[in-house]
């Protein structure tokens, strides 16, 4: 059985890890944008202005605390 303190560990690895693929998925979708624009003869501008912007500490931390509220829900 885990203690709290490893089962805050794991629900910060979880909000983790969601927030990364989240994050890889917008870059696709960005990366995807501009070859789509290269391909059709488009201007796309700036890569930089497609880039997703990286998630802060305080967002894993956010993610987190929605998780462990499931957790500790009583039903």
């Amino acid at each position: 059985m885990k203690n709290p303190y490893e089962i805050r560990l794991d629900v910060l690895k979880m909000a983790k890890e969601m927030l990364d693929k989240q994050y890889e998925a917008n870059l696709q979708v960005a990366k995807d944008t501009i070859a789509f624009a290269k391909e059709a003869g488009k201007p796309y501008g700036n890569f930089d202005s497609y880039i997703p912007e990286m998630y802060k500490p305080e967002s894993v931390m956010e993610k987190a605390q929605e998780l462990y509220q499931f957790i500790i829900k009583k039903d």
